[in-house]
């Protein structure tokens, strides 16, 4: 009776079964890198090793299927230990699967009361990250939930590319069913920190495919007026910073919105200049590891925010954990969000 699952597992342990694997995984990166809009000095490489990972995780399902016989062949010898070892490798295995083929695709929506008196409902987006990564089956998703919410506009707080194809205006396309009118601002991805040299075409294909960019410029928002300021690193934000100084806003402070990349960006802003600042940027760590992501994001940005509402003085930041993935394609314990605001 067990030679069935004896047979089963000498053909998953084969070494041919992995390394016919690992070359469909290493083809199939090769053949997707041909297209990726990759950053100069070794960008290429880089990228087909990004894509040898997102195909060879595939290969985490037999590894799955070989750990649970090993279980099973490790108590009928009478191995409780060697068992424990081989369950515990299975729930990290298990892990790794939920994060890179299960949570990617769950887009959530939350809803959160801001309390501001712009008389509108906005759905916050950020770090779609077209490209490596994330398919366009994933922005058409995108694009149907954000359709079906009853919302006055969507607003997207940058890095909308991670390597994406050549053809921007076809990477994005999904983006032209968007009933709502929709307004954006760029994020360091998309100004080649890190990155490719993409930035006039990405702005042309938006442009073109009716998203309302807003750096350095303000629009009306409700009762509110909502203004938009370019990535920080990119010294974006100060040039737009800049701009809107010497021109006149319509609307006092406490009825003034921010929309930008990077929450580091509110210590570039004068005090009481604005009621409120939206950004994205973090991914909510994307990898949500008790403690250790909290402690990395403190590392990494002077403020340290994951995602949410945040007081840190007069302004107020609000922080989407965004919808896409960047460096490893995998998301745990922070599914895709959009955030609707109810400001």
């Amino acid at each position: 009776m067990l030679r069935s699952p004896i047979r089963a597992l000498r053909a998953i342990t084969s070494w041919r079964v992995w390394a016919l694997g690992a070359a469909v995984a290493i083809g199939l990166a090769l053949f997707e890198a041909r297209d990726a809009w990759s950053p100069p000095d070794g960008g290429h490489q880089r990228a087909i090793a990004k894509l040898a990972i997102y195909w060879g995780l595939w290969l985490a399902w037999p590894a799955a299927l070989w750990l649970l016989l090993r279980i099973a062949g490790q108590l009928r010898r009478g191995r409780p230990l060697g068992a424990l070892l081989a369950l515990a490798l299975l729930v990290a295995t298990g892990g790794l699967l939920w994060s890179r083929f299960v949570e990617p695709h769950q887009l959530r929506v939350l809803e959160t009361s801001i309390g501001s008196t712009c008389g509108v409902r906005v759905a916050l987006v950020a770090d779609l990250h077209a490209g490596l990564y994330v398919r366009q089956d994933q922005l058409e998703q995108l694009v149907r939930r954000l359709n079906a919410l009853d919302v006055d506009a969507v607003l997207v707080a940058g890095d909308w590319t991670y390597e994406p194809s050549h053809d921007l205006h076809r990477q994005f396309a999904p983006l032209a069913l968007l009933r709502h009118p929709t307004y954006a601002v760029l994020g360091n991805h998309d100004e080649q920190m890190p990155g490719p040299p993409l930035k006039a075409e990405l702005v042309s294909a938006l442009q073109a495919l009716g998203v309302h960019l807003i750096e350095g410029r303000r629009v009306p928002l409700g009762r509110c007026e909502l203004a938009g300021l370019g990535d920080l690193d990119a010294g974006a934000a100060a040039r737009d910073l800049a701009i809107l100084k010497k021109t006149r806003w319509s609307q006092p402070p406490a009825r003034r919105v921010l929309l930008t990349h990077e929450p580091d960006t509110l210590y570039d802003i004068e005090p009481n200049a604005a009621a409120l600042m939206l950004a994205g940027h973090t991914h909510g760590g994307q990898i949500d590891l008790p403690w250790f992501t909290d402690a990395l994001l403190r590392h990494i940005s002077r403020s340290g925010y994951k995602r949410g509402l945040y007081t840190p003085g007069t302004l107020r930041v609000f922080v989407t954990s965004g919808t896409g993935m960047a460096k490893l394609p995998l998301r745990f314990r922070m599914p895709p969000t959009i955030d609707v605001l109810v400001l």
